[in-house]
């Protein structure tokens, strides 16, 4: 039987093959101007985490994030209500 923590080893262990795979691409890639995108990049989620900051602290943008969050878990709820279903008529047609 698998179980969660088996997915997640799965799920570190591809990362990590990736990361590998990347690495050796930027190995062989002109690294001249890498460290002005790298700074460029930091400088870029600097600012997205600000503006996530700010958004926060608004009471409209927290009106719409408690929305969201409510919609994605009746969609969740939804999904898994019918998948239940589904297994159980799988299993129906099978007695």
């Amino acid at each position: 039987m698998t179980t969660p923590e088996n997915h997640w080893k799965a799920v570190g262990e591809r990362v990590e093959a990736l990361g590998q795979k990347l690495k050796e691409h930027l190995a062989q890639t002109d690294t001249t101007d890498l460290s002005q995108a790298l700074d460029n990049l930091g400088r870029s989620v600097r600012d997205v985490f600000d503006a996530a900051g700010n958004a926060v602290r608004d009471d409209a943008v927290r009106g719409d994030v408690r929305e969201v969050g409510r919609l994605l878990g009746d969609a969740v709820a939804a999904t898994f209500n019918r998948a239940r279903a589904d297994v159980k008529d799988v299993i129906d047609d099978h007695k």
